[in-house]
């Protein structure tokens, strides 16, 4: 709260320097940037105006505008990736509206020139687009690989390749996308209510060569998102064109190969439509002893044309399919009993996916004002088979289980933007508002060698979340910048649970509830010199339990509110809902966990060449149960603080070689617990990323990058440690004409490296008793891939 005080003093002395303005004419400076040679807008392309130290991005039809301005000279420097800086003078009378044409010439990357983002950023550690360098220079092979261009951001395997990433963000471990909000043009990838566990985010729909743009916000400060965003929200833009055709083969060891394709669909008229049609092919066997048979399939299509000189209609059809085997994760004992660590205990885990999804954006945009409209509509499958606990429960046929998910996922967005003078100070308001279904059918079944003997969980579930939200934007002077948002989420949830009343030895609850939450917003940024930003931030968001959880925690407090009518004490309510397999705490903490931070930081840019940044944060999140979705009941999970700092740095080396590294450092601990037995296990403590990039005019490229991730506890005691690894990665490329060759050396020394880890207690073959302790999915050794691709 200190934070949000400091920034209304500073904003009241803001307006009483700003009205001594207010009688000044006001001016607007706008224009549109195009290719030189084929005189195609250019969207996207950094517009920062030197005299106001802001920047914005042109629209799809290079479009841009700075408005409010006092009359005077101002100066326009334009960037893009691919194409020469320009820097334009030009001169506003008071009062009036100018309009400029800037053509930029096709040029080789410029590594001096740190990319500024388009629209400037409201927190140190988030970017307004991670940076266009990176995602055009880092290889990047799947949506894993994109994740991790998220700074800070950490990913884990373990189930084959097929199953969703586990994520780690910010002193989360976020399950597979619990605590991390994840969207591809505006449609939501977490899965609510998921069979295998809440937020599940599988993002392999996803074809790495379509993505354009990924905007990344850490911490609850941005009302845009919602649901999960309590770490941070991670969102990706594909394109409208692709910049040339291209098929590509690549062959890798472990019977890895992949094969890709992508296509511009020429059509007449103009360069304000277009149409493409991508699709890949994935297999590998991996490292392991027992073939995984990993594959899958993805295909993506887009068309967008411009009905009229302001709007824009874009449609997007894609699928993936995918089925692997894994071989889980092994316990330390077994490998100290001789067990190869790329060995198994039960190589029949393993499962299949699909996703197929249709996604209609309209969008209109005049310069001073914006409004986008989106539908969207998804149907997804899953199946999945683990034994992370092999003989435990069952000692002669083993612990195998299989979780099933069947939905249709459907929605809308809608958001309208528009710069407006306030009291005579320069404004933007953006509301947005829209609306998300789930119709979901989850099961979990003991199967052990892959057939059915009883079931755990079979429910339908149908979840609803209507959302509205606004953020003003205050533009008190150039040197000071606030935004206030607020955002307003209301959820229903309708479990229809087809083991109510049957003894499964797990609750069970039928019925309906709604909670609805409040989640206001602040941040404020101070440019006390060119180049140097400060930023403070406050802000509460949240993430939701499962539906069965939500409805069984209603069932208890209706149960309990029958009960104490009819004259029973507490201990008796207790004790009549444990009877009933119902936890009892689910009368006193609630299943939609508040979560409140601040963050102070800043980034500077240190000459032309040399960008850093740096921000401290703190974060809270509520006491609540979490259903599990691997043992079909609900646990409590405790109140949590996590706090840290987030470095950033890159330096441009040589006009051909940059050098970059994120340090993110992390604590956090539950806040009801003793010292010593408080510790958030497998919440990363130290993470880092960085490495060089080179790219030579005459065609090479090559990266040297390195992953560090720092040992952490895997209980709350501290007694079992999730182990630390260094990787280093190296990638190679050339390009001869229309030949591209490219060689990836993974994990170039060859380290022994535990990818996902887990204090389990599990029970082997023959043992007389359980024993808890590590478990973990061993990461690829050194390994060498190769692609070769024509572009035309």
């Amino acid at each position: 709260m200190k934070v949000f005080y400091l920034a209304l003093t500073l904003c009241l002395i803001a307006v009483g320097n700003r009205r001594a303005e207010a009688q000044t004419p006001q001016s607007d400076l706008v224009g549109v940037v195009f290719d030189s040679t084929t005189l195609r807008p250019l969207p996207s392309a950094t517009v920062f105006l030197e005299e106001r130290a802001s920047g914005v991005a042109t629209d799809s039809l290079g479009r841009f505008s700075f408005v409010g301005l006092p009359g005077g000279a101002y100066t326009l420097t334009v960037r893009m990736i691919g194409y020469a800086q320009t820097r334009t003078r030009v001169t506003v009378d008071a009062g009036s509206r100018l309009e400029v044409r800037i053509a930029l010439q096709v040029d080789a990357i410029d590594l001096n020139e740190i990319v500024t983002e388009a629209e400037r950023p409201f927190s140190a550690a988030s970017s307004a687009t991670v940076r266009a360098l990176d995602l055009r220079t880092r290889p990047t092979r799947s949506a894993q690989d994109l994740l991790q261009l998220t700074p800070g951001l950490i990913t884990a395997q373990h189930a084959g390749g097929g199953k969703a990433e586990q994520i780690f963000l910010r002193g989360f471990d976020a399950d597979h996308g619990t605590d991390v909000a994840i969207a591809v043009d505006g449609m939501p990838v977490n899965m609510v209510s998921h069979g295998h566990g809440q937020g599940y985010a599988d993002l392999h729909f996803l074809l790495p060569d379509v993505v354009e743009r990924i905007d990344v916000a850490k911490g609850p400060y941005d009302a845009r998102y919602g649901n999960m965003s309590t770490a941070g929200a991670v969102a990706f833009t594909t394109r409208d064109h692709l910049n040339e055709n291209q098929l590509r083969a690549g062959f890798g060891q472990f019977n890895t190969a992949n094969v890709t394709a992508l296509y511009q669909i020429p059509l007449p008229g103009t360069e304000h439509q277009g149409a493409y049609l991508a699709g890949q092919f994935n297999s590998t066997d991996g490292p392991v002893e027992s073939p995984q048979g990993f594959q899958r399939f993805n295909i993506f299509g887009k068309v967008h044309t411009h009905l009229s000189e302001n709007t824009r209609l874009a449609l997007s059809v894609s699928g993936f399919s995918s089925a692997w085997n894994a071989s889980g994760q092994i316990p330390a004992r077994a490998v100290a009993q001789g067990l190869n660590r790329f060995g198994s205990l039960d190589d029949l885990e393993g499962g299949t996916t699909g996703r197929q999804d249709i996604n209609l954006i309209y969008s209109a945009d005049t310069g001073d004002a914006s409004f986008t409209l989106q539908g969207y509509s998804s149907r997804y499958t899953f199946k999945l088979f683990s034994n992370f606990t092999y003989f435990l429960e069952d000692p002669v046929r083993g612990d195998m289980i299989e979780q099933t998910d069947d939905r249709r996922l459907y929605g809308l967005n809608g958001r309208y933007s528009r710069y407006h003078p306030l009291d005579a100070i320069p404004a933007r308001t953006t509301m947005g508002g829209g609306f998300r279904g789930d119709d979901a059918d989850v099961q979990l079944w003991k199967s052990p060698d892959r057939v059915r003997s009883a079931g755990l969980i079979d429910a339908t579930v149908v979840e609803r979340n209507l959302y509205l939200w606004v953020q003003e934007e205050l533009f008190f002077a150039d040197w000071i910048r606030l935004q206030l948002g607020l955002r307003g989420d209301y959820f229903t949830f309708d479990v229809d649970d087809h083991l109510d009343g049957t003894e499964s030895g797990l609750p069970h609850a039928s019925g309906f509830a709604q909670q609805a939450i409040l989640s206001p917003k602040a941040n404020l940024v101070v440019s006390p010199a060119p180049g140097l930003d400060l930023f403070a931030n406050v802000g509460s968001s949240f993430h939701s339990n499962d539906a069965r959880a939500i409805v069984q925690g209603q069932r208890v407090r209706e149960l309990a509110k029958v009960y104490a009518r009819d004259g029973l004490t507490d201990a008796q309510i207790d004790a009549q809902l444990a009877n009933q397999q119902l936890d009892p705490g689910l009368r006193r903490v609630g299943t939609l966990p508040r979560a409140v931070g601040a963050e102070l930081g800043l980034r500077a840019h240190l000459g032309s060449r040399a960008h850093i940044a740096a921000a401290a944060w703190v974060l809270d999140l509520e006491n609540e149960f979490v259903y599990v979705g691997d043992g079909g009941f609900t646990e409590l999970s405790g109140a949590t603080r996590r706090h840290g700092l987030d470095l950033e740095a890159r330096v441009a080396v040589t006009p051909w070689l940059t050098a970059d590294a994120d340090v993110n450092l992390a604590r956090g601990r539950f806040v009801d617990e003793p010292a010593g037995e408080d510790a958030v296990p497998l919440a990363p403590r130290v993470t880092s990323t960085g490495g060089l990039t080179l790219t030579r005019p005459a065609g090479f490229e090559a990266s040297l990058r390195y992953t560090r991730v720092g040992d952490r506890p895997a209980n709350e005691s501290g007694t079992v440690t999730a182990e630390g690894y260094s990787l280093v990665n190296l990638f190679l490329g050339y390009r001869l004409g229309r030949v591209r060759v490219t060689v990836a050396l993974e994990n170039v020394l060859d380290v022994a490296w535990n990818e996902a880890q887990f204090d389990t207690e599990s029970r082997l073959r023959n043992e007389a008793g359980p024993v808890s302790e590590l478990h973990f999915t061993p990461g690829n050794p050194r390994n060498v891939r190769v692609g070769l691709s024509y572009l035309f």
